[in-house]
């Protein structure tokens, strides 16, 4: 059983495109909470994905074994490869501008702010980014299968063990929560299962960007002050 609508969540994404960030974000979340009440989670962080050669972060509001919504983007600008997944994907530009082409195609596609992009099970688009973009997406199929693609280069390329396990605990804990609200006799458990999840999402969270270069000393992984 699905609980998105892609054309509601597409609607979502219209009402905040323009807003400046991150207000967008706050606007999509809001917009999407008023649409699906009790559904969404707002509170996760921001993080970073490493998949298919191309670099983003992501902020997931609602995720199960089957759907997923999230924004994602990057301000700089990456490329890549989607991914041929059992999923479908539909995405909306909210700022930016993206470049996908498929196989046989000899002209690239550009989608601007406004512009919706589907990608469905088995297929797979290269990738551009140009000089950044931040966009909606919905995704619909069988979600743990791309898993791997999603953490694969991050612990094996990237050596970035902390955002793979940001990634599953993140996951896990809006999995968890989808879970009790279907079976409810299950709440208990999984309410239990999505706080420690939740915890360990916000352990996980590096220390913020240091502003004064240090001069004789790293700072510590953790380090909340300077």
């Amino acid at each position: 059983m699905t609980v998105f609508s892609p054309k509601v969540i597409h609607d979502c994404a219209m009402e905040c495109v323009g807003l400046p960030k991150p207000e967008m974000f706050e606007a999509f979340g809001t917009a999407l909470d008023a649409h699906y009440p009790g559904v969404v989670d707002t509170s996760q962080p921001w993080v970073y994905s490493i998949a298919g050669g191309a670099m983003i972060q992501m902020k997931l509001y609602y995720a199960s074994a089957t759907e997923y919504v999230m924004i994602w983007g990057t301000p700089i600008g990456s490329e890549g490869h989607s991914g041929r997944h059992c999923t479908g994907f539909w995405d909306t530009v909210l700022d930016g501008e993206m470049w996908y082409y498929g196989e046989g195609e000899f002209d690239k596609r550009v989608y601007r702010p406004g512009d919706r992009v589907y990608v469905g099970p088995g297929q797979a688009r290269a990738m551009n980014f140009h000089h950044g973009v931040w966009a909606v997406e919905y995704a619909r199929g069988f979600i743990p299968a791309s898993i791997p693609f999603g953490i694969a280069e991050e612990i094996f390329v990237c050596w970035d063990f902390l955002t793979a396990a940001q990634t599953l605990t993140l996951y896990t804990d809006l999995v968890a929560q989808s879970i009790g609200r279907a079976a409810r006799p299950l709440k208990p458990v999984t309410d239990a299962l999505s706080r420690l999840a939740h915890r360990a999402t916000t352990k996980l969270i590096p220390a913020p960007e240091v502003s004064a270069i240090p001069e004789d000393k790293n700072i510590r992984w953790f380090q909340r002050e300077v």
